[in-house]
């Protein structure tokens, strides 16, 4: 069986991106508790047929532009990545726990490490077999990730649930040497962790799932440029998206404000979610401003507990995570 590629042995390592876009720069970075990662890698064959050939079949395959596009999912130790879906951070403290302020960017605002409008980063996916130094690794290594959509989820009774969407402009292929990493051996951060505050100063009781997502709409283009090959430009962030979906047990304290205050009535709020390991040394702290609940479910069953389906859109979400890591951005 030393022929076979098994599960245990898979590895991702995180690479951020400096001075060039799709160009990594520093040491492998532990993502987190990888549990998948999925690369779509799209060739974009044209099959061609024309006039003069005589046949019925395929004339001709024509290589077109590439399109690599992927999702890495993991339990999170720390809150890097919620930087590269939002687009800048800072970086404060002497000592360890550090705070990273991690705020929106627009499209006026130059990102200081490759350039362009938003950070970009590497993924280093690996299958190894048991042989060391065999030469018969399996690594791909995706370059120019740019994060597209992010979704971090809150289940009740797991751990919570980081999903992050990214398009890349190409992929790099390697039998050989795998980046180490360090693994990072401390707990994730649970559901169990995490206190929603709607409006903020109001603790929410009852959810069962809350899930955030950033969705930045990314624009990948294939310009008709020479020299640049098949492969895309820096993507461009286009209109981002906020959505919030809470599920929560039917509760009467909340009757009133969410049904008919907020959807029926209209108003806005601002919202605070909170996800707590130990205060003040490892903790993440999220605030919506401006929030409308959009959509509201409630429907009548003949069994269990009422369940109700919130959806609330944000004009505008910040960040303040606290935690031993010193830079999210490691230069």
């Amino acid at each position: 069986m030393a022929d076979i590629f098994v599960a245990d042995q898979n590895k991702i390592a995180l690479l951020m991106e400096s001075g060039t876009y799709a160009t990594a720069n520093g040491t492998g970075i532990w993502p987190g508790l990888v549990q998948s990662h999925e690369v779509d890698e799209n060739m974009n064959v044209i099959k061609s047929r024309f006039a003069g050939t005589a046949s019925r079949n395929v004339a001709q395959f024509i290589d077109g532009p590439t399109d690599f596009t992927g999702t890495l999912t993991v339990f999170p130790q720390n809150w890097r990545m919620l930087w590269l879906a939002m687009g800048a951070v800072a970086d404060s403290g002497s000592s360890s726990p550090y705070i990273h302020t991690i705020t929106e960017t627009d499209s006026n605002d130059i990102d200081v490490y490759n350039g362009g409008t938003f950070p970009s980063f590497t993924i280093e996916d690996s299958q190894s077999t048991w042989v060391a130094g065999s030469g018969m690794n399996f690594v791909r290594t995706i370059n120019g990730c740019t994060a597209d959509s992010m979704t971090l989820t809150a289940s009740e009774g797991e751990p919570i649930s980081f999903e992050i969407g990214y398009t890349a402009q190409d992929v790099t292929y390697s039998s050989g040497a795998t980046t180490a990493i360090t693994e990072d051996t401390k707990r994730p951060y649970m559901s169990s962790d995490v206190c929603v505050y709607l409006p903020s100063g109001t603790k929410m009781s009852h959810i069962s799932e809350f899930s955030l997502t950033v969705n930045n709409n990314l624009e990948a283009p294939h310009y008709v440029d020479c020299g640049n090959g098949r492969t895309i430009a820096q993507p461009i962030p286009t209109n981002r998206d906020y959505e919030v979906s809470i599920t929560t047990h039917g509760d009467r304290t909340w009757t009133k404000s969410l049904y008919d205050q907020y959807f029926l009535g209209g108003s806005t709020f601002n919202m605070l979610v909170t996800s707590t390991i130990s205060t003040g040394s490892r903790d993440l702290l999220i605030t919506c401003s401006g929030c409308k609940l959009t959509d509201m479910s409630a429907p009548t069953t003949n069994e269990g507990v009422n369940e109700w389906s919130l959806t609330i859109e944000p004009e505008k979400v910040s960040i303040v995570a606290n935690d031993e890591v010193e830079k999210y951005a490691p230069w």
